[in-house]
């Protein structure tokens, strides 16, 4: 059965500790595992590669060498 995880908890875990995509990814798989898909408040269905994508397109994440944090000016607040 597929998992449907709010992207929300992949950034608040940037918020605590940025990382790089590598890590992020790992992290990802550890937390949710590798068949996971993941939810926006308008989106959903979206594989990691897709919601990693999301993230840069929508500008939710900074990248400074090589590193992802959490752009606060663009999380929407609920």
């Amino acid at each position: 059965m597929e998992q449907h995880i709010h992207a929300h908890k992949i950034l608040n875990q940037l918020k605590v500790q940025p990382m790089t995509e590598e890590q992020l990814r790992q992290f990802i798989a550890a937390e949710f595992g590798t068949q996971v898909l993941f939810r926006t408040c308008k989106l959903s269905g979206m594989d990691t590669d897709t919601v990693l994508e999301f993230f840069q397109a929508k500008q939710k994440v900074i990248i400074k060498d090589g590193v992802w944090h959490l752009n606060l000016a663009e999380i929407c607040q609920h």
